[in-house]
């Protein structure tokens, strides 16, 4: 099996992003399938059998050749964003020209995404070249998302609704809230009346009962009066 003469095996992770590169080619949406001529399809497949080998020369080879019969926009990115994996899992010493060939895919498609799955570390490498990127477009007053667009559309009349006020909603509700408020006011006031009447009835009652019987409360004829006194008046007070 062909081996790397430029750098040590490849870590545990080596295993997962191939197994990812080749699930890529295979469950690509069939819109972004068809935006890849079969040639250079083709070439991706016989990528992803040397990566697995382990043979990177030999992948950067086939790169190159895919690169000659690229048809268009979508086959060059897709190519660009091969050759920045392979060349960054191929050497530490060749992350410059991974990142060449990321900034050459991201600006033809800023959005782009890598096809397969990598580390962490070379993912926020590529998100870096990313932002990049976009801050270079932007200084020269592009935007990323007119790249996308072709031929350009005329612009179609937009139809609005109506807009519905929301105040009269809310001044129903408030009116409504108003009435509920009023309504329950005055089941409230008169539970405490009919507490407090109660309550005067009780007492009303136990000065009565002072004048049913003998009382220490009453020894003269004055003390009765009074006694009959406070009960009329807690029985008014109870009763109103």
């Amino acid at each position: 099996m062909p081996t790397n003469r430029f750098c040590p095996r490849l870590s545990w992770r080596s295993g997962a992003w191939v197994w990812g590169l080749w699930l890529g080619l295979l469950v690509l949406p069939l819109r972004a399938r068809a935006e890849i001529s079969p040639d250079v399809r083709r070439y991706l497949l016989s990528i992803n059998r040397l990566i697995e080998d382990l043979a990177y020369e030999r992948a950067l080879e086939q790169i190159a050749r895919a690169k000659k019969v690229s048809k268009g926009p979508e086959d060059d990115v897709a190519v660009s964003l091969y050759e920045g994996v392979t060349l960054a899992e191929l050497s530490q010493g060749r992350q410059e020209e991974a990142d060449a060939a990321f900034q050459a895919a991201l600006f033809l498609n800023p959005d782009a995404k890598l096809p397969l799955t990598v580390s962490p570390k070379l993912r926020k490498r590529f998100e870096a070249v990313r932002q990049k990127v976009l801050k270079e477009l932007a200084s020269r007053g592009e935007r990323p998302d007119a790249l996308k667009m072709d031929v350009p559309e005329s612009p179609q009349p937009v139809v609005r609704a109506p807009v519905v006020s929301a105040a009269p909603v809310a001044e129903v509700a408030t009116e409504g809230s108003s009435l509920r408020e009023r309504a329950w006011m005055p089941a409230v006031v008169g539970g405490v009346l009919a507490v407090g009447g109660g309550v005067m009835w009780f007492l009303a009652s136990k000065e009565q009962g002072k004048l049913d019987g003998p009382s220490e409360d009453i020894r003269t004829e004055k003390d009765a009066r009074a006694v009959a006194s406070r009960t009329r008046s807690l029985q008014s007070v109870g009763v109103g």
